[in-house]
């Protein structure tokens, strides 16, 4: 793509811009909240008054992050390309700015999200996010960092800190891999998964494990360590 350097100094400014926008759309409901509880009170900022604006402000807040995570889950769903499995592209192409305002409305949400894992609300932003999620999934970390490119079974439990990232950069090119978790599978706490790795059913990667990108754990296996390798089979599979 010619001239994508100025088209990418122009684009950081305008993402300037639409986070302003992002982070302050929602500030109306939660103003509209705020107001509306804080009708109730005296007004003379007794004790009484003061208590119940603090109790609204904080409302108000919970207001603002609701509403922040549908509208950035919103755009994110309009934004997004539907990955098959793979997609290559240059670096420098329309594919990369994408990915790229994708990544920094799934940022804008931390404020909340890190706050709401787990929670049918969390599950509802990723969802609207792109990520395809099973029954019974329970997400404890606000590091998916690519919604779309993750799909999650059912039973799934990802463990707090862990981070999902399905982007890389391969020789000039912008990489997009799917991530797949298969059914009944844990994924431990502050681990990483690489883009393009698979972990089948019944599976469980362990607390900290680096699993590299396209690595494949078969179902009914147990991995851990830097990089993950096999450790055993797990009680359910090696039971049978």
């Amino acid at each position: 793509m010619r001239g994508f350097t100025q088209i990418q100094a122009v684009l950081s400014v305008v993402m300037i811009l639409l986070m302003g926008v992002v982070w302050g759309l929602p500030i109306a409901p939660a103003l509209y909240v705020f107001d509306w509880m804080t009708s109730f009170g005296p007004g003379d900022r007794s004790w009484p008054d003061l208590f119940l604006i603090g109790f609204s402000a904080s409302i108000a807040f919970l207001t603002w992050g609701m509403f922040l995570l549908l509208l950035s889950g919103t755009l994110q769903f309009l934004i997004r390309m539907r990955v098959k499995d793979r997609i290559v592209a240059p670096l420098a192409s329309l594919t990369t700015i994408r990915w790229a305002i994708c990544g920094q409305l799934h940022r804008s949400t931390h404020p909340i999200l890190m706050h709401v894992v787990p929670s049918f609300f969390a599950n509802a932003y990723y969802r609207l996010a792109g990520c395809k999620i099973g029954k019974n999934v329970n997400i404890n970390s606000d590091r998916i960092n690519d919604p779309s490119l993750v799909e999650l079974g059912d039973n799934v439990v990802v463990g707090g800190g862990a981070t999902l990232n399905g982007h890389l950069v391969e020789k000039g090119n912008i990489v997009l891999e799917k991530i797949i978790v298969g059914k009944n599978s844990t994924v431990g706490g502050a681990t990483m998964v690489g883009p393009g790795a698979r972990i089948g059913e019944n599976c469980i990667l362990g607390n900290r494990a680096v699993l590299p990108k396209r690595k494949v754990i078969p179902d009914g296996e147990i991995w851990g360590g830097i990089p993950a390798r096999f450790i055993k089979m797990s009680q359910s599979d090696s039971s049978k």
